[in-house]
C-alpha cells in the first residue's frame, strides 16, 4: 500500500509538469485541469468504495496547503520584480485597479446575493462576497510569465494586492462580526506597523543568512519566513506583507543596501541565496499549487450542485454575479490602462485564496436561521465553483486567443523587420552602455541574407 501511494503522487507531480507545458503552448491554465481532474477522483467510492482522501481531514489539508501556496506564490512573483521606474508606475496603477475593483465587486456582489436571498443581511452578503472579489495570484502568476513585461508586472502587482487588500478586508469584517466596529486609525497602524516590520526584519534575515556557510540554510530561510507569517497573522499584521517584502527586497538588494548598509553585504554570497531560493521556491509552488487543486476538486460535493433543487439558482446567482465581475473589471481597466484592456479584462480568476477565506466565514454567522444555513451549506459553495470555473474558462478563452496573435505576430516577420528591430535594441541599448558592450551581449553576423522568414 506504501508503495502505491508513493507511486500514486509521483505520477501526478508527472502529470502535472506535462500539464504546465500543455499550459504555456495553448493558454489553458493547467490549475483548471488539475480541479477537473480532483472531480474525477470522486469516483474512487463509485468503483472501488474506496476514499482516497478522509472527508475529516480533506478541509483541514485543504487550509494548509492553501496557506502555504499562497506564501510559495507571493515570493515567487516578489523574487521575479525588479525595481525600476516602469515598475513604479506599473505598481501604481495595479493598486488602483486592485483595490477599486476589490471594493466596488464585493459592495456589488453582497448586494446581488441579498436581492437573491431576502433574509440575508449586508454583512453577511459581504462574507460572501469578498472572497469573490479577490483576483487568484495562484493562477494569474503562472500564466503570464511569457507576457510581454509591462503586461506581466501589472497582473502580477494587480493579483497580489487584490490578495494582500482582500485579506485585510476580510479581517475587518471578522472584526465587526466580533465586536460591532473597527477603528479605522486601528486598520491603518497594522498596515504601517506591518510594512516597517516587514522591510526591519527583511533586511537583517539577508545580513544574517549571507553569513551561514551551511548547505541547508535556504529551507531554513524558507521555515522562517512561514514563522513570521504565523507570528504576524496572530498579532493581527498584514502577514502577506511580510512575504512580499522580503521576496522585493531580496530581488532587489543592491537598491535597499546602499551607502553605510552596502559595507555590511558580501555580493557574491547574496546573490547565490537569490539564486538558490528562486529555484526552491518555484518548484515547491509548483508542488504545492498542484496538490492544492487536486484535493479542492476532490473535496467539492457535485451531488449537492448537479441536485436539481439547488442547480437553477446556482446558475443564475452565478451568471449575474460573473457579468457584475467583468462589467466592473472593464469600467475600471478602461480608465487606469488608457489602451486596449483585452486580455487584461478576462484575467480575473478566482482561486485559491477565494477558497481560503470561504473555510474562514465563521460557522456562527446564520446561527439559528435555518434558511441561511441551509443557502451557505447547499447554495454557496456550489455559487463559489462554478464562478472559480467559469472565470478560470474565461481567462483560459483570452489566453488561448492572445497566444494565437502572439504567434501570429512573430511567423509574420520579415527578414528587414528582424534587422530593423536589432538596429533598434542597439540604438536603446547604447543610450545607457557602448555599442562595444551591446555586440559582446548581442552577437551579430553581417550575413543578412543568412536571415529567415
Amino acid at each position: 500500500m506504501v508503495y502505491v501511494i508513493i507511486a500514486a503522487l509521483a505520477t501526478i507531480i508527472i502529470i502535472s509538469h506535462f500539464l504546465n507545458i500543455f499550459s504555456d503552448k495553448t493558454g489553458v491554465p493547467s490549475v483548471l485541469i488539475l480541479i477537473l481532474f480532483g472531480m474525477l477522483l470522486q469516483l474512487d467510492q463509485v468503483w472501488f468504495n474506496f476514499e482516497i482522501i478522509d472527508k475529516s481531514i480533506q478541509k483541514p489539508l485543504l487550509k494548509i496547503l492553501g496557506t502555504g501556496g499562497l506564501i510559495l506564490i507571493l515570493l515567487e512573483a516578489a523574487l521575479d520584480l525588479k525595481f525600476n521606474k516602469n515598475m513604479i508606475f506599473s505598481s501604481i496603477k495595479a493598486f488602483i485597479s486592485g483595490s477599486m475593483g476589490l471594493i466596488i465587486t464585493a459592495l456589488v456582489g453582497a448586494y446581488i446575493l441579498q436581492y437573491w436571498f431576502k433574509d440575508l443581511n449586508f454583512l453577511g452578503g459581504l462574507f460572501f462576497a469578498t472572497p469573490l472579489a479577490i483576483l487568484s495570484s495562484a493562477i494569474i502568476i503562472p500564466s503570464t510569465h511569457t507576457f510581454p513585461e509591462d503586461k506581466k508586472s501589472f497582473l502580477i502587482y494587480e493579483s497580489t494586492f487584490s490578495d494582500v487588500l482582500g485579506l485585510l478586508m476580510f479581517e475587518i469584517l471578522i472584526g465587526v462580526f466580533a465586536h460591532g466596529n473597527i477603528s479605522s486609525s486601528k486598520v491603518i497602524g497594522e498596515l504601517g506597523l506591518s510594512i516597517i516590520f516587514s522591510i526591519g526584519i527583511s533586511i537583517v534575515l539577508i545580513y544574517i543568512f549571507q553569513k551561514i556557510k551551511s548547505t541547508t540554510k535556504l529551507f531554513l530561510l524558507f521555515a522562517i519566513l512561514m514563522l513570521l507569517y504565523s507570528i504576524g497573522h496572530a498579532l493581527k499584521l498584514s502577514a502577506l506583507l511580510i512575504v512580499l517584502i522580503f521576496g522585493l527586497i531580496l530581488n532587489n538588494y543592491e537598491a535597499v543596501f546602499k551607502g553605510t548598509l552596502s559595507k555590511f553585504i558580501n555580493h557574491e554570497s547574496v546573490n547565490n541565496i537569490q539564486d538558490g531560493f528562486k529555484i526552491i521556491i518555484q518548484e515547491s509552488a509548483f508542488v504545492v499549487r498542484t496538490f492544492f487543486f487536486i484535493v479542492f476538486g476532490y473535496y467539492v460535493a457535485l451531488e449537492k450542485i448537479v441536485n436539481p433543487e439547488f442547480i437553477v439558482p446556482i446558475i443564475f446567482i452565478s451568471l449575474s454575479l460573473l457579468a457584475a465581475i467583468y462589467l466592473i473589471r472593464f469600467l475600471i481597466l478602461l480608465p487606469t490602462l488608457r489602451t486596449s484592456t483585452w486580455p487584461e479584462v478576462f484575467l480575473a480568476p478566482r482561486g485559491l485564496i477565494t477558497i481560503l477565506l470561504f473555510f474562514s466565514i465563521p460557522e456562527t454567522l446564520f446561527e439559528g436561521n435555518a434558511e441561511l444555513t441551509n443557502i451557505r451549506e447547499n447554495i454557496i459553495p456550489g455559487v463559489f465553483l462554478c464562478i472559480i470555473l467559469g472565470s478560470t474558462l474565461a481567462m483560459s478563452n483570452a489566453l488561448i486567443g492572445f497566444k494565437k496573435i502572439e504567434n501570429l505576430s512573430v511567423s509574420n516577420k520579415t527578414p528587414d523587420d528582424a534587422v530593423d528591430s536589432r538596429q533598434e535594441m542597439e540604438i536603446n541599448y547604447t543610450d545607457s552602455s557602448s555599442s562595444e558592450d551591446f555586440e559582446n551581449k548581442f552577437p551579430h553576423d553581417d550575413k543578412e541574407e543568412d536571415l529567415e522568414v
